[in-house]
């Protein structure tokens, strides 16, 4: 299991799922929407028959918040 996995079960008690995650950055970032009942699966399948890898880098994208969402709570700082 990776940081980001552990990570996610623990973050303040919820699990992030981290390929909804992903898929809903990419969209997003995109401007785009997967279609209305495609899962998650399919639309990184469809992400990566243009750009073969993508769905992978989005991953790494959500792993990434989920890490720096962690380090955030961690510092546990009050805003003023």
């Amino acid at each position: 299991m990776s940081q980001a996995e552990k990570i996610k079960r623990t973050l303040i008690g919820i699990e992030i799922p981290r390929d909804e995650l992903a898929c809903r950055l990419a969209e997003a970032a995109m401007g785009a929407r997967r279609p209305l009942g495609a899962t998650v699966a399919q639309a990184f399948a469809q992400m990566d028959r243009i750009d073969p890898g993508q769905s992978r880098r989005w991953q790494a994208a959500a792993d990434a918040a989920v890490l720096f969402f962690h380090e955030r709570i961690k510092e546990a700082r009050q805003p003023s």
